[in-house]
């Protein structure tokens, strides 16, 4: 049990930049936001993970993205913030803790070091499926950068023995004045305190007597780390699974010219079929978009063993559109349940050849359950928030930087 959560040699911004340095993931810049971004703002965590900046095309400018070249340019670029002092080190093993606020949500947890061991025996519980190509991809990434620059988000869960004390520590440092405290502009409010060596390990050895912890968001990024042997462990985010936010993972199907109204008679006597209205769904329910209309399948009885993206694949993308590994078949593409009904409506308007299917999130209960069954969800199953900034915590493989 001891050692299953630690402190480590965390690296961040300085206090003075921490604001220009930290970034959203990558792929939520268009071309345009991300070339302003690179042009503007010389801080941003985005001249790493782009080394050569884009073209006027939007594309990189030397390696491929993914090649070990590219990677090794990511690597020389990432040690050049360091030696700039863009990146800078705690002295000791530390534990942050981090607070996200929105207009919608606050949440408030530590941010860690998984023990690997402890991490694929079982402590760290998952309930999706990941796709191969992805695994392999970050894989070889973390092999050569040697980098983890976003923390998997985790919960524990309520009702453990452990939970008061670690609470009562959280309100503590929460008491004192945080080290960051700063807004992005998507109106994000991010505040960090750094914690001692003494209450980092006190921090770190209540976490480890927890039952069970599970992983929340960032299936791959386990896969992958836990692939690469001199990861020395997983960067992890710990929040109270009260404080999820789970939203569903829509889907977009090509279909070519075949429309719902030839299909959706195949479902007599295995649910029921009914035109869509602006009622919201429940948990059994299914949403279809074409440009030909749209549908609401209802599910017959509750499975509690399946999600709706399970039946989805069972009676619909297999027998009908011939997708039997939504992993890796790319005629299926993902679609983050931030995107409400009248924009999947757009999508479906704008590309006739598509149907989309929309989905009701996954309780957090069932998403427990199935992962205390050690079952599994299909493969973009949830999309759950917060959504950490890269480079705001970042655990460097091998040799400690000099603070």
């Amino acid at each position: 049990m001891s050692g299953r959560i630690r402190p480590f040699q965390l690296v961040h911004p300085p206090a003075d930049k921490v604001h220009l340095v930290a970034s959203r993931s990558y792929v939520t810049y268009s071309a345009d936001e991300l070339r302003d971004k690179l042009e503007r703002n010389p801080y941003s965590y985005l001249h790493v993970i782009h080394p050569h900046g884009l073209n006027p095309e939007g594309e990189l400018t030397r390696a491929e993205r993914g090649s070990v070249e590219f990677y090794r340019e990511v690597r020389t670029e990432f040690e050049a913030f360091l030696k700039r002092g863009w990146l800078i080190a705690e002295d000791a093993p530390s534990v942050a803790i981090y607070r996200q606020e929105t207009e919608s949500y606050r949440c408030t947890g530590w941010v860690v070091l998984l023990d690997p061991e402890a991490t694929a025996s079982g402590f760290l519980r998952l309930h999706e499926r990941t796709l191969e190509a992805r695994e392999q991809l970050f894989a070889r990434y973390l092999s050569v950068v040697g980098c983890q620059t976003e923390p998997v988000l985790v919960a524990r869960p309520s009702g453990a023995a452990a939970n008061a004390a670690l609470d009562a520590g959280l309100r503590a440092v929460e008491a004192e004045r945080p080290d960051f405290d700063f807004t992005t502009a998507d109106r994000v409010r991010h505040t960090v305190w750094m914690c001692g060596p003494r209450t980092s390990a006190a921090f770190a050895e209540g976490l480890s007597t927890l039952p069970a912890l599970y992983l929340a968001d960032g299936h791959h990024r386990v896969a992958s780390t836990l692939a690469v042997p001199d990861a020395g462990g997983l960067l992890a985010y710990i929040i109270p699974e009260e404080e999820l936010v789970v939203r569903a993972y829509h889907r977009a199907c090509a279909s070519g010219p075949l429309t719902p109204a030839e299909w959706l008679s195949s479902l007599a006597g295995r649910s029921t079929v009914s035109p869509l209205d602006d009622a919201p769904l429940a948990f059994g329910s299914i949403g279809v978009h074409h440009a030909t209309g749209s549908w609401r399948i209802d599910l017959p009885g509750h499975e509690p063993d399946r999600i709706d993206a399970g039946w989805l694949d069972d009676a619909v993308l297999g027998p009908v559109f011939g997708i039997q590994d939504t992993r890796n078949d790319a005629r299926m593409a993902y679609i983050p349940g931030t995107e409400d009904r009248a924009a999947l409506r757009r999508r479906a308007t704008h590309h006739p050849d598509r149907t989309y299917f929309e989905l009701h999130p996954v309780p957090t209960s069932q998403i427990k359950a199935i992962a205390d069954a050690g079952g599994s969800f299909p493969p973009k199953s949830t999309w759950i928030e917060p959504k950490l900034r890269s480079a705001l915590f970042v655990h460097l493989h091998g040799t400690p930087v000099e603070g």
